[in-house]
């Protein structure tokens, strides 16, 4: 994906830059008084205080203080959306839990399945839209286990929840069961699962959920880092707070731990 950035201020190109770095996007940078070709590129970024010649659904204004990580997904969705479509409709199934199940289907083909984890989420689902362009997509989560499920909500609505044509739905696990009962060998349990929420007509959700981590949720990633690190470590409270809500990894988390730990030693 080629995007041109075309502003005067520099410190928004260089900070924009940064924060792309290492990203499938290709960065041109053009003042504004330089012309740029609409058929080279995918998007075009300014500034929303600068006047640009553009009139066209490619230009994308930003400010300043939007400018984070959680950007380069956004640019991704809004480049998707404008491919020419291969599909009519993309539905994507979501299954929480400590590994995610992730199934594409594409006008009723099961065309990818895999598991993730819950800080790859949005990077693998960023690649359905861009490998099956379509020109509606449901992303349909399962509700269950809540503590999870709302967090998953929560990040997809934050990065698609302003992006046409993108709806997502909540799913009663419960109650769901495939419409069509072929389902591939091949496919492991969290993948299976993820197909038959896929498969099952959920409730649309138009704004995030309120989310709050139960403290059972909380023991269960403490009690993950004293056995990934054979009870060396414990996480406290608010390492295994992030972890539940997917800023850092476990094994991240771990890390960071280990490293308080030996300050404390050397102080």
């Amino acid at each position: 994906m080629h995007i041109a950035v075309q502003t005067d201020d520099i410190r928004f190109y260089h900070k924009l830059l940064n924060i792309l770095e290492g990203s499938q996007l290709k960065v041109n940078f053009f003042t504004l008084n330089q012309s740029i070709s609409l058929q080279k590129f995918d998007l075009i970024i300014t500034t929303s205080n600068e006047t640009t010649n553009f009139n066209d659904s490619k230009v994308l204004e930003l400010q300043y203080n939007q400018l984070n990580e959680a950007i380069i997904p956004k640019i991704v969705g809004i480049i998707a959306r404008k491919n020419t479509p291969k599909f009519k409709t993309l539905i994507i199934g979501v299954d929480p839990g400590k590994t995610i199940g992730l199934a594409a289907i594409c006008d009723g083909m099961l065309l990818s399945a895999e598991t993730s984890r819950l800080d790859k989420l949005i990077i693998k689902i960023q690649n359905y839209l861009l490998i099956f362009p379509s020109e509606s997509i449901v992303i349909r989560v399962g509700d269950q286990p809540i503590s999870v499920s709302q967090v998953i909500i929560n990040k997809l609505f934050d990065v698609y929840g302003e992006i046409g044509k993108i709806a997502i739905e909540v799913v009663k696990e419960a109650y769901s069961s495939p419409k069509n009962p072929v389902i591939p060998s091949t496919l492991g349990s969290d993948e299976v699962a993820a197909f038959t929420i896929a498969q099952r007509e959920g409730k649309t959700t138009n704004h995030m959920v309120r989310n709050e981590i139960p403290m059972g949720r909380i023991k269960e990633i403490q009690r993950w880092s004293r056995d990934l690190s054979e009870n060396r470590i414990s996480l406290d409270l608010k390492l295994a707070k992030s972890v539940a809500l997917g800023k850092i990894t476990l094994e991240k988390a771990i890390k960071q731990k280990e490293k308080q730990i030996e300050a404390r030693k050397n102080d």
